[in-house]
Parts: C-alpha cells; sequence; structure tokens
C-alpha cells in the first residue's frame, strides 16, 4: 500500500505525489496532486486501481540510468499506421524511467533522421518527444531530491543530450 507524501507515476499524468485517502466514499480513492509546468492538479484515483500506479525509480537507479544514458538503445518499433506506432510508445511512457528517457532518444534520432532525408518529421514525433522529455526531468528530479532544471544541467555534455533536453529547439 502507498503512503502519504509517496511520489508515483500515475499512467495519465506522470509523477504525482499522494496526498491522502478517500476511504468513506463508496468507491475508496487514492487522492493524488500532479505537477506540470507550474500547474498544481490534485484528483482522485481509484483505489481498486491502484496496481496501476508504481513507485518513481529509487535514487540509485536514476543515477545509474543518468550515468549509463549513452548506452540506452532505441526503440526500433515501427508500424505502417502511426497512429498505432504512437500508442505503443505511449503506452512505454507509463512505465516510467527508463523507458521514457529511451522514448525520448528514439523520436529524437526519428527527426533527425527525417531531417536528414529532406523530409517532415511526423507530428506525432515531436508530441512524444515533449511528453517523454517532461516525464523523464520530472521523475529524475523526484527520485534525486533535486529541481527540473538541476537534472538539465547534470544532463549538458552527454552524447546527444542537447535535443532531449530542448524538444523546442527544432
Amino acid at each position: 500500500m502507498f503512503r502519504i507524501g509517496e511520489h508515483v507515476i500515475h499512467p495519465g499524468q506522470g509523477v504525482c505525489t499522494i496526498t491522502g485517502f478517500d476511504e468513506a466514499a463508496p468507491n475508496p480513492m487514492i487522492i493524488l496532486e500532479s505537477k506540470q509546468g507550474h500547474a498544481r492538479t490534485r484528483m482522485k484515483y481509484p483505489l481498486s486501481q491502484s496496481d496501476r500506479l508504481h513507485a518513481t525509480v529509487s535514487r540509485e537507479e536514476a543515477e545509474r540510468v543518468m550515468e549509463n544514458y549513452d548506452a540506452i538503445e532505441c526503440d526500433s518499433f515501427t508500424e505502417r499506421n502511426s497512429s498505432l506506432e504512437e500508442s505503443h510508445f505511449k503506452q512505454l511512457l507509463k512505465q516510467g524511467v527508463p523507458e521514457t528517457l529511451r522514448v525520448a532518444k528514439t523520436m529524437r534520432l526519428r527527426i533527425m533522421e527525417a531531417e536528414s532525408r529532406d523530409k517532415k518529421p511526423s507530428s506525432y514525433y515531436t508530441r512524444v518527444l515533449k511528453e517523454a522529455h517532461r516525464r523523464s526531468v520530472e521523475e529524475l528530479a523526484v527520485a534525486l531530491g533535486v529541481s527540473e532544471s538541476d537534472i538539465e544541467r547534470r544532463f549538458a555534455g552527454v552524447a546527444d543530450i542537447d535535443e532531449f533536453l530542448d524538444p523546442s529547439s527544432n
């Protein structure tokens, strides 16, 4: 069971903090707060679906993933239907780090490959890249107990990470 103050990965929101429980309701709920950008959102999540929530990576795992970023392999999944392909990558985002980093790296590579062929990259690449970036930085910051800007500074100098850190640089 989760505890108040614990950080969890919500499948749709990313990192959330457990702020309470409403067990007196007909359907017991976990009260969560997510932070995306400067906005905070409070929501209730069914206790019966708590198996879909999982803890953020540990400090040790976050350090290991950051140290070994270059070794993370891109996902080779392809599908003729871009909607199905996008769904595949969005499912991976629900797993948290290191999958969010893998997805970000994959999308950046696909964008660069399309641009190198003078093609316009699929718009879903940019959408998924931005979400993977947000979720990765947010989870790593929570795991390490630092600010999101600290995470971005720590990645400075890592090969091909510049585009990951600033997906709007296209």
